[in-house]
């Protein structure tokens, strides 16, 4: 059987030749009918033949462009497709512009429609087929800044005309805010930009710029499910909805809270994405205008320990190990210093179980300890020297650290592969927030068992009035002030501060 090639279809009455092909099946619903017929207006065999094979290669650009993923349109590709149709007045009319009345009635009709309202009814088709002509699929809120500035186009190139028609041929002193319209070809390059592509470029930037060794793999995995959620990871094709929709998916499927959402998973992909935007890889950001609104945390309690609270744990650090049970040395270890080292300094727990033995060390005869990001996270990625409270340095801690050997003094390090951000320090902090709650008996839910230290420091070092410079110098904190930045706070002044913290008596 031989199949019969599409070919012109002549009218049995007229004699013309038409365009005539089905609508693939995919596309019916898009394109509203299932047959294009149009019109080749002539009746020679020989040129229909011609225009119905160029109207092929047009109806097959159409179907691809249909079949094409949605993306947004930038300002500028939105004020260059407008420029086309000024462009296309302007030429259509320039050596006759006609009667400067039928110009007239263009503008009030254009201003009119403005009123109304009436957008989509006078524009709508136009920029269909505008956007089908530069084999482009937009999204609706592009094609509807397309429609607004295809109607400003518009008014712009009928006041020219009108010019023209009235014998003032001067040029259009805002022609020129038109840019070019990039082909396709030119702008494919930008298409071309992955996920991991935008990802690989930040954590180069990263890491150069000496950032936190563990937010790479942890960017990493939230990029990742963003992948497995979208099931591709070109940036040409993620959408606004597409964002918002996943950020829903994690709230509502997934049971995340919204300052998880918020200010980790969107706030990893807004990164990376807007290194692309930045270094021109990409040319839209599908995350500027999406939220997380994070609802105002309910608070019925002090954020930091109670006086109770806080001696029941430094109290039960004070134990024999042995009670301890099965729990490894190391951990053990980190379960009697840890809560008594953050009660004096205010640190994060996660800073103090990566302290290192040569973290320890002596200046103007004052012992201190330095946070530093050679050690592992820092938030702020600046080290910081803290001095030691006599309290700690009598109970001990300076002996422990003395008998450890040199690296890290509540892990040995090993290259177990673990999930992103989950470092052995992070671990042996979690090992340390199990035992407040199982042992130690602190299971309120509405404080948290290692970071509560920060906020009792806080609330202590108020009441014996440390300066509030002293208090973000001792616990890592930044006010966001440019005097923040002169000078240093000295050892000895750190130590005198610290030294007014009133002793646990257990």
């Amino acid at each position: 059987m031989v199949l019969q090639m599409p070919r012109p279809f002549k009218h049995p009455k007229t004699g013309v030749y038409y365009f005539r092909v089905r609508v693939p099946a995919d596309l019916v619903t898009i394109v509203g009918k299932a047959e294009v017929k149009i019109s080749l207006s002539t009746k020679d065999p020989a040129l229909a033949k011609e225009l119905f094979a160029d109207k092929t290669r047009e109806i097959g650009k159409r179907w691809k462009t249909l079949r094409a993923n949605p993306e947004p349109l930038s300002q500028k590709q939105i004020v260059a497709l407008a420029g086309k149709v000024y462009r296309k007045i302007i030429e259509r009319f320039d050596d006759d512009p006609g009667n400067p009345r039928t110009w007239q009635n263009i503008i009030d009709l254009a201003h009119r429609v403005a009123k109304a309202g009436s957008w989509e009814q006078w524009y709508g088709a136009s920029v269909d087929e505008l956007l089908l002509s530069e084999e482009c699929t937009t999204d609706a809120e592009s094609r509807e800044r397309l429609i607004h500035n295809t109607h400003d186009a518009l008014i712009q190139a009928a006041e020219q005309q009108l010019k023209k028609a009235q014998g003032d041929y001067s040029p259009d002193p805002k022609a020129d805010r038109f840019p070019p319209l990039r082909s396709k070809e030119e702008r494919s390059p930008t298409k071309a930009a992955t996920l991991t592509d935008l990802f690989r470029l930040w954590e180069r930037d990263h890491l150069a710029d000496k950032g936190a060794a563990g937010t790479p793999s942890d960017f990493l995995q939230k990029i990742d499910s963003f992948k497995v959620y979208l099931g591709h990871e070109e940036v040409h094709r993620i959408t606004p909805l597409n964002v918002s929709e996943y950020c829903d998916f994690l709230r509502h499927e997934k049971g995340l809270s919204a300052k998880t959402v918020n200010g980790k998973y969107l706030a990893a992909i807004r990164t990376v994405i807007r290194v692309g935007l930045a270094k021109a890889r990409i040319a839209v950001d599908p995350t500027a205008n999406v939220r997380v609104t994070v609802p105002k945390a309910i608070k019925e309690r002090a954020s930091g320990f109670t006086d109770d609270e806080a001696n029941a744990i430094l109290g039960a650090a004070l134990r024999d190990p042995s009670t301890l049970g099965g729990m490894a040395d190391l951990n053990k270890l980190a379960c009697r210093w840890v809560p008594w080292i953050c009660a004096y300094t205010g640190a994060r727990a996660g800073e103090i179980t990566q302290l290192r033995r040569e973290d320890f060390t002596e200046e103007f005869g004052i012992a201190s300890l330095k946070i530093t990001p050679e050690a592992g996270t820092v938030k702020t990625g600046t080290y910081r020297m803290v001095p030691i409270h006599p309290h700690l340095i009598e109970l001990g801690l300076l002996d422990m650290v003395a008998s450890r050997k040199p690296g890290p003094l509540f892990y040995i390090p090993n290259d177990n592969k673990r999930k992103p951000g989950h470092s052995q320090a992070a671990s042996v902090r979690g090992k340390v927030g199990d035992w407040v709650r199982d042992t130690v008996g602190v299971k309120d839910k509405r404080v948290q068992p290692n970071h509560a230290w920060r906020h009792r420091f806080k609330t202590i070092a108020r009441d014996v009035d440390i300066a509030q410079r002293y208090m973000d110098a001792i616990q890592g904190h930044e006010d966001g002030s440019a005097s923040s930045d002169y000078g240093e706070n000295t050892m000895k002044a750190l130590y005198r501060e610290i030294a007014k913290l009133p002793r646990y008596d257990i």
